[in-house]
C-alpha cells in the first residue's frame, strides 16, 4: 500500500472512527444507566413532559428535579469522546509514521554505507510505495557513484603513465643530443664527414622531440574537447579508397604493402576526413613497426553492418597476447615494454586514434587474427540521408 493511500485511509478513518465510537459508547453508556437506575426511557420521558406540564401551577423546581439526568452523564461523556478521539489519532499516526520511520532508516543506514566508503552496498526494498522509486534511484546513484571512483582511478593510472612516459621518451633524445653536441665541442668529430654525422644526428633527435611534443599536445587537445573537428557527410567507401591510393607509395617506400580488398557503396558518415586520416595513418604506422618482418603487408576492409560502417586494418604481424589487447589504445602503451627503441614511436599514436574515433560517435577495438597478425575494427554510425547539399 503506498503512503499516500494510507495518507487517505487515515484522513478519513480519523473522522469517522471517533464518530462510530462515539456513537456506540453513547449508547453503552445509556444502556448502563438504564440498568443501574431502573428507569425506563419511555416512560422517564412521559413523566417528565407530565411534569412539565403540571410545573404551571405547582413548584417547577421541585418537580423537575425528579426528573433531571444525573450531572455526572455528560462528563462522563465528554470525557470518553477525549479518550476515543486522542486513541484514534495516537492509532492512526503510528499507522502511518511507522512505515515512514521504517523507511527512512533504510535510506538513513544506505547513505551511512556510502559515506563509510562501501560503494558496493545496494538497497533491497521490497515494498511498492512511494519510496520503493527513491530506494531504485538511490542505487543508481550509487552505481554511478562507483563507476566515476573506478574512473577517477584510472585516469590517475593514466595520469601516472603519461607522466612517466613523457619523461622517459624526452630523456632518450635529449640524452642523445646532448652528447652528440659534446663530442662536437671536444673535437671527437674531428672530420667534417663526421661533423655532418653528428648534426643530422642532432637533427633526427630534435625532430623526435619535436613529433613527441606534437603528438602530446595533439593528444591533450583532444581529451580535453579543445580541438577543433571539421565534419562533413561523405562516402566511407569512396573516402577509403582515396586514402588508400594516396598513401600506398608511402607506406610501400617505407616496406608495407597495403591494399583495399573490399569496400561498401552509398554509405554515408559523417567525419573529419583529416583526423580519420590520420587514425587510419596511425594504425598502419603501427603495422610497419610491429609488422611481419619479412612480407609486411595490410589489408583493408570497408562494409555495412548494420547502421554502421566498419573500417577494418589487417596486418599479417606478430599480434598482441589477449592479456595486452585493451591495453592497446592506453597513454604510451606499445609493444617495446622496455621503451628502449624511441624508433618504435611515442606509444601515443593509438591512444590519439581511440580519442578522434570516440569524438567521431565512433568505437575501435582490436582482435587477433587466428593464425596470425592483429585486426583493428572501427565502426562508425551512418548517417541517413546520404549527402548533405
Amino acid at each position: 500500500m503506498t503512503i499516500k493511500r494510507r495518507l487517505f485511509i487515515s484522513n478519513i478513518l480519523m473522522i469517522v472512527l471517533p464518530m462510530i465510537l462515539t456513537t456506540v459508547m453513547a449508547f453503552a453508556i445509556f444502556f448502563v444507566f438504564v440498568n443501574i437506575t431502573g428507569i425506563d426511557p419511555v416512560s422517564y420521558r412521559h413523566e417528565y413532559l407530565t411534569a412539565v406540564e403540571e410545573s404551571k401551577s405547582e413548584d417547577t423546581k421541585d418537580i423537575l428535579a425528579n426528573y433531571s439526568m444525573p450531572y455526572y452523564i455528560p462528563v462522563i461523556m465528554f470525557i470518553l469522546v477525549l479518550i476515543i478521539v486522542f486513541l484514534t489519532n495516537r492509532f492512526l499516526t503510528k499507522f502511518i509514521s511507522r512505515r515512514i520511520m521504517t523507511s527512512i532508516d533504510v535510506l538513513v543506514n544506505g547513505v551511512h554505507e556510502i559515506s563509510d566508503g562501501n560503494l558496493t552496498y545496494r538497497i533491497q526494498y521490497g515494498r511498492n510505495d512511494e519510496f520503493a522509486a527513491v530506494c531504485n534511484d538511490f542505487n543508481e546513484m550509487a552505481l554511478r557513484l562507483s563507476d566515476m571512483v573506478k574512473q577517477r582511478q584510472i585516469d590517475e593510472n593514466s595520469r601516472k603513465e603519461l607522466i612517466a612516459g613523457i619523461s622517459h621518451d624526452l630523456r632518450t633524445p635529449l640524452t642523445s643530443i646532448k652528447a652528440y653536441i659534446e663530442g662536437l665541442k671536444k673535437g671527437v668529430a674531428s672530420t667534417p664527414e663526421m661533423q655532418e654525422k653528428y648534426l643530422d644526428t642532432i637533427q633526427n633527435k630534435t625532430e623526435d622531440l619535436e613529433y613527441i611534443i606534437n603528438q602530446l599536445f595533439l593528444f591533450s587537445k583532444i581529451d580535453i574537447g579543445e580541438f577543433p573537428f571539421n565534419f562533413e557527410t561523405v562516402d566511407i567507401g569512396c573516402e577509403i579508397e582515396k586514402m588508400i591510393t594516396g598513401l600506398a607509395d608511402e607506406y610501400t617506400e617505407r616496406g608495407l604493402e597495403i591494399s583495399l580488398k573490399e569496400k561498401t557503396q552509398g554509405v554515408f558518415v559523417s567525419i573529419d576526413t583529416v583526423q580519420f586520416r590520420n587514425v587510419l595513418q596511425n594504425i598502419l604506422d603501427n603495422s610497419v613497426k610491429y609488422g611481419n618482418k619479412n612480407n609486411p603487408r595490410a589489408e583493408i576492409f570497408c562494409r555495412k553492418n548494420n547502421d554502421c560502417a566498419s573500417v577494418i586494418i589487417n596486418d599479417n604481424g606478430p599480434g598482441v597476447s589477449e592479456e595486452l589487447l585493451e591495453k592497446l589504445f592506453d597513454v604510451f602503451y606499445r609493444g617495446d615494454t622496455s621503451r628502449n627503441n624511441p624508433s618504435k614511436g611515442s606509444g601515443l599514436g593509438l591512444a590519439i586514434s581511440s580519442k578522434i574515433i570516440k569524438r567521431l560517435n565512433g568505437s575501435i577495438i582490436a582482435e587477433n587474427i587466428q593464425g596470425g597478425g592483429l585486426s583493428v575494427i572501427i565502426s562508425l554510425p551512418e548517417q541517413k540521408g546520404g549527402l548533405d547539399l
